[in-house]
């Protein structure tokens, strides 16, 4: 936000990626957590969360933007336990 209380963005009041960028990198710093945060670590934690929590593949990739059956969707899903994550679990 700006010292007005205006959000940093673009001329429409929305904010930008780099913004975004900075706001998760500051606050991971002073929360001094570990590891490299960028505004992607939004939509990784997005999408890890909402596949743990059950949501189908094709409607986190809808409301996140990504295309349907998109291979990058995959590569933002963090690997859970593989006890608890079990694909196997309840065959």
């Amino acid at each position: 936000m700006t010292r007005a209380g205006r959000p940093i963005g673009d001329p429409h009041g929305r904010m930008t990626a780099e913004a975004i960028a900075d706001v998760v990198t500051r606050i991971a710093a002073a929360a001094e957590l570990d590891g490299r945060w960028t505004g992607h670590s939004l939509r990784r934690g997005f999408a890890t969360a909402a596949r743990r929590a059950g949501a189908q593949l094709e409607r986190i990739g809808r409301h996140g933007g990504w295309a349907d059956g998109s291979a990058a969707l995959l590569g933002y899903l963090e690997e859970g336990d593989r006890w608890t994550d079990n694909p196997v679990t309840g065959l």
